[in-house]
C-alpha cells in the first residue's frame, strides 16, 4: 500500500494506532478473560483512524490557509477600486 500525505503526522498517528490494534491481539499473554480481550481489540479497533493531534495541525493549517487566502482577496479588491 502506497499513501501520499503532506500531513505526516497524521500519517504516523495512523501508523501508531493500526500498531496499538495490532499488539491489542497480544497483550494480556492468554491472562485475560475473552470477553476482556475482546474490549481491549475492540477499544484499539475504533481509535485506528482517530487522530486528534493530527486533526488539530489540519485545522490550524487550514485557518491559516483561508486566512491567508482572504488577505490576498481583500488586497485584491482593494487594487481593483482604486
Amino acid at each position: 500500500m502506497f499513501i501520499i500525505s503532506g500531513n505526516h503526522g497524521g500519517i504516523a498517528e495512523l501508523v501508531e494506532n493500526a500498531d496499538d490494534w495490532s499488539y491489542s491481539h497480544r497483550i494480556g499473554n492468554g491472562e485475560l478473560s475473552d470477553k476482556k480481550q475482546q474490549q481491549v481489540i475492540n477499544n484499539a479497533f475504533w481509535k485506528l483512524c482517530d487522530t486528534p493531534k493530527a486533526n488539530k495541525e489540519s485545522q490550524e493549517r487550514q485557518k491559516a490557509w483561508m486566512e491567508m487566502a482572504k488577505q490576498k482577496e481583500e488586497a485584491f479588491l482593494n487594487l481593483n477600486l482604486k
